[in-house]
């Protein structure tokens, strides 16, 4: 046969209902502090996103003001620094020399060349190269 129900003596219903309630008033107050600190965390990877963001952007902006200056540096020759021309994007300048052109990308830190800059260079290595007169 089966076993008899449990009849809980009435102090005993009464230990229970203290520490079910107890019970759910702890489970309720970790995880108001579990919610916290989510929120914390998200709002701290919320800043870093923003300071890594900024900190790129202030790269960026260094390297853009860089090369400007980049050609009157000791790395260019008098001559290449008479001849450079400032194109900006994709490639930087070109350098018009008495005996060869030159294309110029100027790079900072650990900058690398763009997919459109290699596929330039890849060009140029391969001698995909142009003159196009236009007149009107």
């Amino acid at each position: 046969m089966g076993r008899p129900p449990i009849k809980f003596k009435e102090k005993n219903k009464y230990a229970i209902t203290i520490i079910t309630t107890t019970a759910v008033i702890v489970v309720g107050y970790l995880s108001y502090k579990l919610y916290k600190m989510v929120k914390q965390n998200k709002d701290i990877a919320a800043e870093l996103k923003k300071a890594t963001f900024n900190l790129r952007s202030a790269y960026v902006r260094f390297g853009k003001t860089f090369e400007q200056f980049a050609p009157f540096t000791k790395d260019f020759t008098q001559e290449e620094k008479n001849g450079f021309t400032f194109l900006g994007m994709p490639i930087d300048g070109i350098i018009f020399g008495d005996d060869k052109i030159k294309f110029v990308e100027i790079k900072t830190g650990e900058a690398q060349l763009s997919g459109k800059q290699k596929k330039i260079k890849r060009m140029i290595e391969n001698g995909q190269v142009e003159f196009m007169e236009v007149r009107y």
